[in-house]
């Protein structure tokens, strides 16, 4: 997870002012009053985020793969990185793979990729060293999305599925 800071909301107002261009003046005054009033806090940061940040952002969706850093408090207690690192389950630098299930918003609406909290199932392992899914939130600024296929774990998942059905049909022609 990156750094975090907490910015002074005067400050916020004065880079959300700079960042607003509108063709009349008079009418970003309007704006700006607008989304200061009406837009949550987390709303706020990520379009400070989005504006000062020189990396292009995608959205995430759901059922999409992502990796984040997870909480450190995880190491040990939910998971073992040389385990995660052993089973394909680790893209490097710290990092673990997770699934997108939702927003963590409390109504019915639509899945919002900007929330301030993403729910997400963490893929970790158990004690005997497979897959185990954990229910965790995070910021939506602090994942990036990955393919299926970056995963190694189903690589060898999909080896052990083919080397089970080739042992399956060997026993069943040789018993």
């Amino acid at each position: 997870m990156a750094n975090q800071f907490k910015i002074n909301e005067e400050i916020v107002e004065n880079i959300l002012q700079k960042v607003l261009q509108p063709k009349s003046p008079h009418n970003g005054e309007h704006i700006f009053k607008i989304l200061m009033r009406e837009l949550p806090n987390h709303a706020k940061e990520i379009i400070l985020h989005l504006s000062l940040s020189s990396e292009d952002y995608n959205p995430v969706s759901i059922g999409d793969y992502v990796k984040f850093t997870p909480p450190s408090y995880h190491a040990g207690s939910e998971f073992e990185w040389d385990v995660l690192e052993d089973i394909g389950l680790s893209p490097g630098n710290n990092m673990v793979y997770a699934k997108i299930m939702g927003d963590s918003s409390w109504g019915n609406a639509d899945f919002n990729p900007f929330y301030s909290g993403i729910k997400i199932e963490v893929l970790y392992h158990d004690d005997d060293k497979k897959l185990k899914m954990y229910t965790h939130t995070a910021d939506p600024m602090d994942l990036t999305i990955v393919s299926e296929s970056d995963i190694k774990y189903f690589d060898i998942l999909d080896a052990d599925v083919l080397m089970d059905a080739i042992t399956d049909e060997n026993t069943e022609e040789n018993g």
